[in-house]
């Protein structure tokens, strides 16, 4: 068992109030916290906090971790360009052991941050999940189909997989972007939401252009055709949410769904501001 001591508590139950407690723990529960006490079983280790703050981890909500190979490469491109042009080509030359180096430093990163664990969408799985295994990181693996993948079948698998394999590890159903998707990949995913009542995630209405060319080819926002479509029938939600109607965050309110709003993303490649004001009025 360890104990945390001499610092400052921020346990995030409902307020923000600061509290001096100190915290016990033991691999992966923390049994007690509240004032010194001479009571307890004998500690490992005890760390004195200098009256440093403690605090829950960070969580970054959506990653692509492993991309830390391509910081600060074609900036300055609209979300299309960059990613068609510049960025799919270099990770199709991507093996698992650089996925696994470049999620480890990533990892690093995120724990130098204060950032404990991720919600993360890449590819090459296994390694990922290695690299998050060995690191003693959690994460939580979002499915990433698209159309042009060779064997849609994988995503039920991977969700069987990584939902057992390590208790860091755990998956969520989900597609790359409508932009990437198909209406037979569409509802295929529908198949494997109600089949095992999960959530569903995608990247969701990060540009004008996405949007505008969604509502060319089916007449309806991303939001609007998946929801068209029973997608989020257990809940989910979407990743950036830049360009959403008024309509598409009605869905996000009834269906109770998540906007995670990516604001670095969206200011690197200039896609626009989330309407997160007017999301939270609602």
């Amino acid at each position: 068992m360890i104990r945390l001591y001499n610092g400052l508590l921020l346990s995030m139950n409902g307020t923000l109030d600061i509290t001096r407690q100190e915290v016990w723990v033991e691999d992966s529960m923390i049994l007690y916290v509240g004032p010194a006490s001479s009571e307890h079983p004998p500690f490992e280790r005890e760390i004195d906090l200098k009256g440093g703050l403690l605090m829950p981890g960070f969580k970054n909500a959506h990653t692509h971790s492993a991309m830390t190979f391509l910081r600060s490469y074609a900036d300055d491109l609209p979300l299309q360009d960059w990613l068609f042009q510049k960025v799919f080509p270099l990770e199709a030359r991507l093996t698992p052991d650089a996925i696994y180096a470049f999620t480890r430093l990533a990892i690093l990163e995120y724990l130098a941050g204060g950032v404990t664990s991720t919600f993360d969408m890449y590819y090459h799985r296994d390694a990922y999940a290695q690299a998050n295994i060995d690191s003693g990181f959690r994460t939580v693996i979002c499915g990433a189909l698209s159309a042009r993948d060779n064997n849609w079948g994988q995503a039920e698998m991977d969700y069987l997989k990584f939902n057992h394999l390590d208790p860091l590890i755990s998956y969520g159903l989900g597609i790359h972007a409508e932009y990437t998707a198909s209406l037979d990949l569409l509802m295929y995913m529908k198949q494997l939401v109600d089949e095992y009542r999960t959530p569903f995630w995608a990247h969701n209405s990060e540009t004008r252009q996405e949007v505008d060319e969604c509502l060319e080819r089916h007449g309806l926002t991303p939001t609007a055709l998946f929801e068209e479509y029973g997608l989020f029938q257990y809940g989910g939600g979407g990743f950036h949410c830049v360009h959403v109607t008024e309509e598409d965050m009605d869905i996000f309110r009834r269906r109770n769904l998540w906007a995670v709003t990516c604001p670095g993303s969206n200011a690197k490649l200039a896609s626009g501001i989330a309407p997160i004001c007017r999301m939270m009025d609602k």
